[in-house]
C-alpha cells in the first residue's frame, strides 16, 4: 500500500511540475513572439487557463496530503485530544462531502460537454476532456482527505498531540 502512496505522490508532483514547466514556457513563447511581431498564438490562453484548472487541483490534493491547507490551528491546538479527534472527524466529513458534491456535479458537467459536442473556440479540442479536472482531481481529493484525516487521528491517538488538558496560560501566551 505504501508502494502505491508512493508512486501516487510522484504522479501528482510530477504531472504539476511539467504542467507548471510547460505553462510558463509557452506564456513565454506567446510573449516573446507578440513583441517581436504582430503574431499572437490565440490558442495558448486557452489551453493555459484549462491547464490552470488541472493544477490548481491536483496542487490542493499535494497541499491536502501535506496538510498544507488553510487551517485553524491555534484553537485546534488547544483543544484537548478527544475535541481534536471529534474536529478531524468533521473535517474528513466536510471534505468528503464537498469533494464528492464536486465529483458527481463535475461528472454532470464532463456528461452534458460530451453529449452536446462542445469543443473549445481556438484549438477545437472536445471540451470535456479539460473538464475532466472536476471529476478526476475531485476523487483524488476524496482519497487525499481521507488519507490525512486518519494520519492525524493516528497521531493524536499515539499522544503525539496534545494532553487531555488544555495547554497550560504561559504556552497560550507565547
Amino acid at each position: 500500500m505504501r508502494m502505491l502512496l508512493k508512486l501516487l505522490d510522484r504522479v501528482e508532483e510530477g504531472t504539476c511540475a511539467i504542467m507548471l514547466i510547460f505553462m510558463a514556457g509557452l506564456a513565454f513563447i506567446n510573449v516573446v513572439v507578440r513583441y517581436l511581431t504582430n503574431f499572437s498564438f490565440a490558442f495558448t490562453e486557452e489551453l493555459l487557463v484549462n491547464l490552470f484548472v488541472w493544477i490548481t487541483l491536483l496542487g490542493a490534493s499535494i497541499a491536502t496530503r501535506k496538510g498544507s491547507l488553510l487551517g485553524v490551528s491555534y484553537l485546534f491546538d488547544r483543544f484537548p485530544r478527544k475535541m481534536q479527534k471529534a474536529a478531524v472527524a468533521f473535517g474528513a466529513v466536510c471534505g468528503v462531502t464537498l469533494f464528492v458534491l464536486l465529483a458527481f456535479h463535475g461528472a454532470e458537467m464532463v456528461r452534458s460537454e460530451f453529449r452536446s459536442g462542445m469543443t473549445t473556440y481556438s484549438m477545437a479540442l472536445p471540451m470535456w476532456m479539460f473538464g475532466m479536472a472536476l471529476p478526476v482531481c475531485a476523487v483524488v481529493l476524496i482519497f487525499r482527505t481521507l488519507q490525512k484525516a486518519v494520519e492525524d487521528w493516528e497521531m493524536i491517538s499515539s499522544g503525539k498531540g496534545l494532553p487531555d488538558e488544555a495547554c497550560p496560560p504561559e504556552v497560550m501566551s507565547e
